[in-house]
């Protein structure tokens, strides 16, 4: 297995508000919101008590509501002793690997895709607003694209009261390559973009750098992070 990450501010905002991080065979990726430099607070608690509920060998599909929701309550925790940080959330998209098998876990619009050698699979569907409408046929793909609420989520941490990940689980092949990122990445590429890049012949950092420059350099309107796995 041969990983890589990246991660930057882009072209438009002033604070870094994503986090990332890995243990072993489990990956996390959070996408932070709230005023304040909340949202970066918000992400970072997300991701470590995902990566510290794994270090105590934890079932992730047996314990995985059990797992979202305390990554829920130390974001509320936080913010009630720190009245700066009320209504912080974030995003969180996690990725398990066993032998032959992938197992994907998300809330947000931080998506994990898959490379299976021949063809791009987005494997997360988005809870926003917008995907909603897409879903039942009340916008085109183009339109979304557009859309004044494209940013609008349905589901985030943050919220009290018990937060439903939605989840999946699919066979890997030697050679196939998984993709987490924040919507600072597909927000300014295309699936197709996304593909080409990821397809190419080089490291596993360096296609997760060139993703997040190829974002910078389209506008980088948002935090753009990344991680890349060689399977």
């Amino acid at each position: 297995m041969e990983i890589g990450t990246a991660s930057d501010v882009g072209k438009s905002r002033k604070i870094n508000e994503d986090s990332l991080g890995y243990r072993g065979n489990l990956f996390v990726i959070a996408d932070g919101m709230g005023g304040h430099n909340a949202g970066e607070i918000a992400s970072a608690l997300a991701v470590e008590e995902v990566l510290r509920m794994s270090s105590c060998g934890t079932d992730f599909l047996r314990e995985l509501p059990h797992i979202i929701n305390r990554a829920n309550q130390a974001i509320l925790d936080h913010a009630a002793a720190y009245p700066d940080c009320r209504g912080m959330g974030t995003t969180i998209a996690i990725l398990q690997l066993e032998e032959g098998r992938a197992r994907v876990a998300h809330v947000g619009d931080s998506r994990v895709y898959w490379w299976d050698q021949e063809k791009l699979l987005r494997v997360t569907r988005d809870h926003s607003v917008v995907e909603e409408l897409l879903l039942h046929g009340g916008i085109t793909r183009e339109e979304a694209a557009y859309h004044p609420q494209r940013h609008v989520l349905t589901r985030a941490l943050g919220i009290p009261g018990e937060v439903k990940a939605e989840s999946t689980e699919f066979a890997t092949g030697k050679g196939d390559r998984i993709l987490m990122c924040t919507d600072g990445l597909t927000s300014m590429l295309t699936d197709d973009d996304i593909a080409s890049l990821l397809a190419r012949d080089e490291p596993a950092q360096k296609i997760a750098e060139l993703l997040v420059a190829e974002a910078n350099k389209r506008g980088g309107h948002d935090n753009i992070s990344v991680i890349v796995v060689f399977l």
